[in-house]
């Protein structure tokens, strides 16, 4: 993470010179300078959620808002590890900040296999692990274990998560834990309800109450922060948080104008 000059770096450590990331599925699979003029003031780029298999988009994809925010469902469209490796490893190796690969979990086995497609990729500085909502402790142990190997781990949780896995956070002490937008449900255009992920400036006091119970256990810890205000950013920073990773934001958009 974004460590002190002073911090011992072991060999799973990650280090950021500057603390500031993208939320995996904002910006695409791969850093695009001509689109993206902002990269020179982020600390590392990450990937859109990366399969093993690939992904179609969801039927019922859509875009939902409410007051305060809005909820996002895709289904996570992706080409799938092989896929995405083959269409951007020399994009990811000619990228001017380093690149962590935001990989869907779904079995212990399938992720050692997508983690070792990716491990000697130029560029490609960690993984971070896009963990299933129900996961338990147990689980939690046993996709670590899988995801050992040359690459530093990052966990990716949202803060309903938290209370439930702390402890075994605490006792396995990954490279970081990612705290990403939390899951929510509203009915859709027919009524319907959809579940997806909430982005806005609602969510913004659940990140940080839980990224303070993280840094408190002596986590790295980087926190989307709900919103795109310097206050927020500050307030996450100001608890300990090693860096903060925007969203919404990096879209332009002002959830203050679809509520």
């Amino acid at each position: 993470m974004w460590l002190a000059e002073e911090t011992p770096i072991r060999k799973q450590d990650l280090t950021l010179d500057k603390p500031w990331v993208n939320a995996a599925g904002v910006l695409g699979f791969a850093p695009d300078p001509n689109k993206m003029p902002f990269l020179d003031q982020m600390g590392a780029f990450i990937t859109h959620p990366i399969s093993r298999r690939p992904r179609q988009p969801a039927k019922d994809r859509c875009c939902l808002p409410y007051q305060g925010g809005f909820l996002l469902h895709t289904g996570l469209p992706n080409p799938g590890i092989s896929r995405a490796i083959q269409r951007n490893r020399h994009r990811w190796a000619g990228a001017s900040l380093p690149v962590i690969a935001h990989l869907l979990v779904e079995t212990p086995e399938t992720l050692a296999e997508m983690i070792q497609k990716l491990e000697g990729l130029e560029n490609v500085v960690a993984v971070e692990l896009g963990l299933p909502p129900d996961c338990t402790p147990e689980g939690l142990a046993a996709f670590v274990e899988a995801a050992v190997g040359e690459l530093p781990t990052i966990l990716s949780l949202n803060p309903d998560q938290i209370p439930v896995l702390l402890p075994a956070l605490n006792a396995l002490h990954p490279a970081a834990v990612h705290l990403t937008q939390p899951r929510g449900t509203l009915p859709g255009l027919d009524s319907a309800l959809v579940t997806g992920r909430l982005y806005g400036p609602a969510v913004f006091p659940q990140v940080l109450h839980a990224a303070r119970a993280l840094v408190a256990g002596d986590l790295q810890v980087i926190a989307d922060g709900g919103g795109h205000t310097p206050w927020q950013a500050e307030a996450l920073l100001g608890v300990g948080v090693a860096a903060v990773g925007l969203a919404e934001a990096l879209w332009g958009i002002n959830t203050n104008q679809i509520t």
